[in-house]
């Protein structure tokens, strides 16, 4: 019965925010961004989005694989995507399997707060992708026989 509520509440928040962050490429949206990341994103994201942890994403590569599409009409589409998602995940939090990855921040931040966030983190440059978790560096340490 709960699955049948969920699906509907996750197509409407999804459906919200279809035409994506209307705060991408404005400068004291970013600025905002900026402020509100680090106050309440950086212990767990890195300063710069930069991923200190292989448990927090690395926020910079959201727009990775939209990036690499040639058209610019399925770039806007994944884009709108990233966004519903990154409202979405930020709004709700991360929970897989009882466990809080990320609390929700729906009561903490505006959705003009999200926004700049996203935008903030847009702007934040690339750096090579982190191909070990911390799994897999305890199965180096502790493997099994």
């Amino acid at each position: 019965m709960h699955r049948l509520l969920i699906l509907p509440l996750l197509l409407a928040a999804l459906s919200a925010h279809a035409d994506g962050n209307p705060s991408r490429g404005d400068a004291s949206a970013i600025a905002l961004g900026g402020q509100v990341y680090q106050a309440n994103c950086a212990r767990c994201h890195g300063e710069q989005a930069s991923q200190p942890s292989a448990e927090a994403p690395d926020l910079r590569r959201l727009n990775s694989f939209c990036q690499q599409l040639k058209s610019t009409a399925l770039q806007a589409r994944c884009l709108q995507d990233v966004d519903g998602y990154f409202m979405m995940a930020v709004n709700s939090g991360k929970v897989r399997a009882g466990i809080i990855y990320m609390p929700p921040w729906r009561d903490v931040l505006t959705t003009q707060e999200i926004w700049a966030v996203r935008s903030f983190i847009e702007t934040r440059p690339l750096a090579a992708p982190r191909l070990n978790t911390s799994v897999d560096t305890e199965h180096q340490q502790h493997p099994q026989h």
